[in-house]
């Protein structure tokens, strides 16, 4: 499991990096473009929107593995212990249910927006949802096994994860 979890982790990391890289590029190359020549790029805007979504839905995988989404914590740990932990585990399975619909929608619209492109890029719309339908599916799994005592951030050192100094 461990190894499992540290080849997803790689892959979310370069594919976050990749991501980031682009939007930074695209963004600062047309800013450049706009107000040095005074031609900017029709697709930046575009693009810049759809790497930032990428980005989040991403990155919200590893918010859900380390139990950082919003939450009412001061309530719920004002709780005595038995009912505390009845409160979290339901909350967990409602959050389970929404990861659920929300994995089935977005992969419904991938499907239906098959044939409709972008305004500017011409892109497939479906690329571009896909990442509602792996940041769901990524949340998902995170959260069951946060539910089930598996889950949560193990820490690795910058070895673990492919960087290192």
């Amino acid at each position: 499991m461990k190894n499992v979890r540290k080849t997803v982790d790689k892959i979310l990391n370069v594919c976050i990096l990749v991501l980031f890289i682009a939007m930074f590029g695209v963004t600062t190359l047309n800013v450049i473009m706009r107000y040095i020549f005074n031609s900017p790029l029709s697709f930046a805007v575009e693009f810049g929107r759809y790497t930032f979504a990428g980005m989040v839905y991403l990155g919200s995988i590893y918010v859900m593995r380390d139990d950082g989404h919003i939450g009412l914590d001061i309530v719920v740990d004002a709780l005595p212990e038995p009912l505390h932990t009845i409160v979290k585990k339901f909350s967990r399975v409602l959050v389970l249910a929404y990861l659920a619909i929300f994995f089935c929608m977005s992969t419904r619209m991938v499907i239906e927006n098959w044939t409709n492109r972008s305004s500017t890029m011409h892109l497939p719309m479906s690329v571009v949802y896909l990442a509602m339908v792996i940041g769901s599916a990524g949340m998902f799994i995170e959260e069951l096994l946060l539910l089930l005592g598996k889950g949560g951030s193990e820490k690795l050192d910058a070895g673990d994860m492919g960087g290192g100094m």
